[in-house]
């Protein structure tokens, strides 16, 4: 990693030839800039340096200020980048009306929907009932139908809710007549035409429970088949954002992340999707890729709200294992150079120059001084 030179101003210190400057900030960056510490102190003044690291007579740390010490210590400085997303769900997509009529019951907004389930009801028959698989239902099934991964899926499903007391079907790719009697259990359960046939409106396929999201269509709308009914998604929290294609090759499927939610609360996240097609930016805006999050933890399940905005803080640069120290221990000493006022053995003390380098979380690199030694920070 390079270092910086000392001309390079650091985030949160002080300078005596101008009181009132404000520090610079890396853009795009979350980087811990602000003098939190130092407004906090009220008026902080450290002593300027004079000659070979010496601070001139008379000049001290102000007695007014309470301070306290810290270990110049080894630590990774991670610097982030904030990218803005959407909270939402994974999966989302509509689901069309089964068959021409009234609509006249849809699940509640939010709900959960699991396997044998309805989502829906046309002229109060209820349709569209949930299975769990990736194969969407393309065709009817039913006896003499040919061999396919569905018919495997569908068979998975009819075990699994039951509709196979005797153990007769062997789960495969092939309909056979275990395959029809079990259809048959399944259809006089929910009081529909026992013919052993399932149309594809019957049975909407997910990857495991779904969730319902915002209606197409309210109760007692005229629908016609294949008209918009309602959406759904899985459960999973995912995170939708545009990420500069510059950056692209930066960020990789895995590499983990932070979320910072609406309340402002932390969570873990995870890059599912780098997209490869860039888009154009608006009014002469960088190109941008789309960046797929998926939310990790129980925290992440917590979050409820839907198409809320976010923040994505992505992980750009590192030093790893390098000395550093709290930003505010930096003393500005006049001409673009800083320094830390060292604590002697004996409660000494006096201000030794440093070359700053990396910087974030509240930290910065320095060399010039000792693993371990101690210098005065303001409480």
């Amino acid at each position: 990693m390079s270092t910086a030179t000392e001309s390079r101003p650091a985030p949160g210190a002080v300078d005596l030839d101008d009181a009132t400057a404000t520090p610079r900030r890396r853009r795009g960056t979350r980087l811990a800039l602000a003098a939190t510490g130092l407004a906090a102190a009220g008026g902080l003044a450290w002593a300027a340096l004079g000659g070979e690291g010496r601070a001139p007579a008379g000049a001290a740390v102000n007695d007014r200020v309470p301070t306290a010490t810290t270990v110049v210590s080894r630590r990774d400085l991670v610097d982030h980048e904030d990218v803005e997303g959407t909270l939402s769900y994974a999966g989302e997509r509509t689901i069309g009306a089964a068959a021409r009529g009234t609509l006249t019951r849809v699940r509640a907004e939010g709900s959960t929907v699991r396997r044998g389930q309805s989502l829906y009801s046309i002229d109060a028959e209820a349709t569209a009932y949930v299975m769990y698989g990736q194969v969407p239902m393309y065709r009817t099934l039913r006896a003499g139908v040919g061999n396919g991964s569905d018919v495997r899926q569908l068979e998975r499903n009819l075990v699994a809710l039951g509709y196979d007391p005797y153990d007769a079907i062997e789960v495969d790719t092939d309909w056979d007549a275990a395959t029809t009697a079990a259809v048959i259990r399944w259809q006089r359960d929910r009081g529909l035409e026992r013919d052993g046939a399932i149309e594809p409106g019957d049975a909407v396929l997910g990857d495991g429970p779904m969730r319902v999201g915002e209606h197409e269509a309210s109760v007692g709308d005229a629908v016609g088949a294949g008209g918009p009914v309602t959406s759904v998604s899985s459960r999973r929290r995912v995170v939708i954002a545009r990420l500069a294609a510059s950056r692209q090759a930066q960020v990789r499927r895995g590499q983990t992340v932070r979320v910072t939610l609406p309340d402002g609360s932390e969570v873990a996240g995870r890059v599912t999707r780098v997209g490869r097609v860039a888009q154009a930016g608006k009014d002469g805006a960088e190109a941008t890729v789309e960046l797929r999050v998926a939310l990790l933890g129980k925290r992440a399940r917590s979050a409820r709200l839907d198409q809320a905005p976010v923040t994505v803080s992505i992980a750009a640069s590192a030093a790893k294992g390098v000395l550093a120290v709290p930003v505010t221990a930096l003393v500005a000493i006049g001409n673009g150079r800083y320094g830390v006022e060292v604590e002697g053995a004996r409660g000494g003390r006096r201000i030794v120059t440093v070359t700053t380098g990396a910087f974030a979380d509240g930290y910065v690199e320095i060399d010039g001084v000792a693993q371990g030694t101690r210098v005065v920070v303001p409480r």
